[in-house]
């Protein structure tokens, strides 16, 4: 069933009067049909670990959500990254700097443009599951274990992009995210489901806590005294849990996705932060990238590094990447 403009869409690519672009490199699509909020950017970042440690060469092409610069752009590290070309692509960049990172609202002309800058085997496309213009080798569709299933509803009576079922039939891997965060029976109810649906290969991804990141670099598994929270993020309940029995948390101030902060938050928070007796302020990854810049944070800032661990059909997923790794070359 098809429903709404992507739904729209979607029927013009199945039935051929819209034609997908090949572009030469073998193009890994991570996707969802909810909005925001799935993982998208740790798989995007365990991937590139795992081709990279496969030996093979790769670059991530995103739409850079939120950003200032329009047009096609190769991400950079500057001090106002985050702004100019998106949080989540400056993220991945700055986990990966020799990963070419390229925005751009047309993901093909986005796409081009990094593989005429710098050829790789791979070419990750990160949130393009809605995005058919280009033609992709493989379609993984991640689904959030800890996301209550009526919210896969279409937009506005859910969270979902387009309708569920035809969207399982595109995806050749699906990919469960936040499997350590869900109770047993949510992710035994969504496994069962997925089966259910469709006879494709399924991934299991546990979001792991690595540890806690000062600016200067240095690690720890705990903090002592307590922290005040600040996030950016689609799903904040999911820093919560991670942060349960690590550190004592004051306060969580939850800001919308993708959130500018501004001079006025940051005097907010840490006048807040002074208020309850908290010594730390604690974020994630890709709020990090916009609130590097503000020196009265730095000394206190620390960073919750996450990684992810696939399980599941890795056997089948192994094989087809060094299939179209064969087939590049």
């Amino acid at each position: 069933m098809y429903q709404g403009a992507t739904g729209f869409r979607n029927w013009m690519f199945d039935h051929r009067l819209r034609k997908a672009i090949q572009v030469p490199a073998k193009v890994i699509c991570v996707g969802n049909v909810t909005v925001g909020g799935t993982g998208k950017t740790p798989v995007t970042l365990a991937l590139i670990e795992l081709l990279k440690g496969r030996g093979h060469s790769c670059g991530v092409v995103s739409r850079g959500y939120k950003r200032k610069k329009k047009g096609i752009h190769s991400v950079q590290i500057e001090p106002l990254a985050a702004l100019e070309f998106g949080d989540e692509p400056v993220l991945v960049k700055t986990k990966y700097p020799d990963v070419p990172v390229m925005v751009g609202e047309k993901k093909v002309a986005a796409a081009k443009r990094l593989l005429e800058e710098t050829p790789v085997e791979f070419l990750i496309c990160d949130d393009a599951f809605q995005h058919r213009s280009i033609k992709r080798d493989l379609n993984l569709l991640l689904l959030d274990a800890t996301e209550d299933m009526r919210n896969y509803r279409v937009m506005p009576i859910g969270r979902g992009r387009e309708s569920l079922l035809p969207a399982l039939k595109r995806a050749d891997y699906f990919v469960i995210t936040k499997t350590n965060l869900a109770t047993p029976d949510q992710l035994k109810d969504l496994i069962f489901w997925v089966k259910e649906k469709s006879e494709k290969p399924v991934l299991l991804a546990a979001f792991g806590f690595k540890g806690f990141q000062s600016m200067t670099g240095e690690v720890v598994q705990s903090l002592k005294d307590s922290a005040y929270v600040i996030s950016g993020i689609a799903r904040p309940e999911t820093v919560e849990k991670m942060l349960s029995d690590r550190v004592r948390v004051v306060k969580h101030k939850a800001f919308p996705d993708h959130h500018r902060y501004t001079h006025l938050d940051i005097e907010t928070v840490l006048d807040e932060a002074s208020q309850l007796q908290a010594r730390w302020i604690v974020t994630t990854a890709k709020d990090a990238t916009k609130l590097r810049q503000f020196h009265s944070l730095r000394e206190r800032l620390w960073v919750v590094e996450l990684g992810v661990e696939f399980e599941g059909d890795l056997k089948a997923f192994y094989a087809d990447i060094d299939r179209l790794a064969r087939e590049s070359n």
